[in-house]
């Protein structure tokens, strides 16, 4: 498997990761006939069950994007120093991300800055499919 592969299935693993954290604050903190019921009432957004959830859904929209350039490169055989590079990236990034996030550090807008490493990283190799020469705009229509 391709390091830029690897990058979207340790993404993967993470979100899942960080969704049962989510879930299990949630459980915590309404109880476990809450967690197991219709679920009627919806935690609050504060502290600890919040910032879980805001770390997976953040992670869940900057993966879909990431994986949407990806994949297709990978399928078109585009792999370049640079596509691993970028993937790296996004992955150290995400990583530090949710650790930073879950941990609710905010000294020197770190959360802000790893976000942004990641982002570079799908940025990247935005540039690198969009360079690769292999990217169709439009296919001619069919008759």
């Amino acid at each position: 498997m391709t390091v830029e592969l690897s990058a979207i299935v340790y993404s993967g693993i993470l979100l899942l990761i960080l969704i049962a954290i989510s879930a299990a604050a949630n459980v915590s903190a309404m109880g476990m006939e809450w967690g197991v019921g219709n679920r009627g009432d919806t935690p609050s957004g504060e502290g600890f069950k919040g910032r879980a959830k805001r770390a997976y859904m953040n992670l869940l929209e900057q993966l879909l994007v990431f994986s949407a350039i990806a994949i297709p490169a990978h399928l078109a055989g585009i792999h370049s120093s640079l596509t691993v590079l970028a993937a790296q990236l996004f992955l150290a990034g995400r990583v530090a991300h949710a650790i930073v996030y879950l941990l609710g550090w905010t000294f020197i807008s770190i959360r802000t800055l790893v976000w942004t490493v990641a982002l570079v990283g799908t940025i990247i190799f935005a540039y690198a499919v969009c360079t690769s020469g292999t990217l169709i705009i439009a296919a001619p229509a069919v008759m």
